[in-house]
Formats: C-alpha cells, structure tokens, sequence
C-alpha cells in the first residue's frame, strides 16, 4: 500500500481513477493493418458485444506485427501508471524483462446507424483502440454535431466513477486516422452511431503486461 506524504506545502494529485494512454501510429503501420485486412481472418463478431457489421480476428502474425510496433509505447504506460499510482515510489526494473502477451486482437467494421454498447474487456488486464479509417464527409457531420449540447457522434466514450462537484465520470474521444489509445480493460466504454455511408475501421487488443523471469 502507499501512504501519501506531502512534499510540498502546495501540490495537486490523482491518487484515484484509470489513466489513458496516447500515441500517434506510424503512417506505415496504418496502412499495413488496411492491407492486411483483406487476409482471410475469422469473423468473431457473434462472440463480442458490437451491434456492428463486422469484426475480424487478427491472425498471429498480424498479432506479433502489432504488438511489435507498439510494445514500447504500452511498456512507458505500464511504466507510468505503476510509478504514478506509487505517487513516485516504484517504477517499473530496467534489470528485469518484460512481456507483453495479446490474448486477444481484432479489426472492428462499424457503418452508419451501428454502434458499440457499453462493455470492458475481460481475461486481460489492458485493453486498447487504434483508428485506421473514417468516412468520408464525416467531418461534415461533425461540424454540424459539435453545434449540439453534447456532441458524441461515431465518438468513443470512457466512463469511470460517478460525477461530482469536484470530479468527471464520463470522457469523450473524437476518432482520428492513426490514433492509437491504451487503457485499463476494466474501464468502462461505448462508441456512439454515426449517420454518414461508409466504415468507420479500428482495431482492438486485450493484453496482459507481466515481468518475465530471468
């Protein structure tokens, strides 16, 4: 357990809730995945929680691809958040080695009107989404969304705890070509329906980080 210690006679602190990671995917990787989607893959749409068209289950070699690509970016976050919810005290042994197992990984198909219930993912403990393509003239749809109260089309939504005067249970991200995010697989989220014809196409890995004995 960690106990907190001001080191300041000022600070602010995050002492509860998930962290979400960022990172902008290669120009290359995300025409790879476009490629590779054409591969025959297995459609495991029956098994996973989507209202959408279709989604396809990465073969091992487009698994190790990926997970190759980004394995030092979830290591940092992995990194971060041990050192974070540590407030400073522990990171993560540059002695030691690590891995990072994917027990699951798919291309998500999603068109107009569809949409993606809210859910977490289980039998792993991070969880991701990456973006490789939109519709076009989404943005026009976009525009026209953003003059709402709450715009949220084709959007993703993370939730987490319960609102307050002083806190936020809900966080909405706008889906971008090659914006790639990582998170904890027990945060909750939804994606929302979007009106304009065509595919709105990103992948998911669940994945368990863990240190491998020497």
């Amino acid at each position: 357990m960690t106990i907190f210690t001001p080191t300041t006679n000022k600070q602010f602190f995050s002492p509860f809730g998930p962290t979400i990671g960022y990172y902008k995917m290669k120009n290359e990787m995300v025409n790879e995945l476009n490629v590779s989607i054409d591969k025959n893959l297995k459609d495991h749409s029956d098994s996973l929680v989507g209202k959408v068209s279709q989604e396809l289950s990465f073969d091992e070699e487009l698994k190790n691809t990926t997970i190759e690509n980004l394995k030092d970016f979830i290591t940092e976050y992995h990194s971060y958040t041990k050192l974070r919810n540590s407030m400073g005290k522990e990171k993560l042994d540059p002695s030691k080695k690590y891995q990072i197992d994917v027990t699951g990984a798919w291309y998500v198909r999603q068109f107009e009107h569809e949409y993606n219930p809210l859910h977490t993912h289980t039998g792993c403990t991070i969880s991701c989404v990456g973006y490789l393509s939109l519709p076009e003239g989404i943005e026009d749809e976009w525009e026209d969304d953003y003059k709402d109260h709450y715009p949220a089309n084709g959007h993703i939504n993370f939730s987490y705890g319960t609102d307050g005067s002083h806190s936020c249970s809900s966080f909405l991200i706008k889906p971008k070509v090659g914006d790639f995010y990582v998170f904890p697989s027990y945060l909750f989220h939804s994606v929302y329906p979007f009106y304009t014809k065509g595919e709105r196409r990103s992948f998911s890995m669940n994945m368990i980080f863990s240190h491998v004995d020497n």
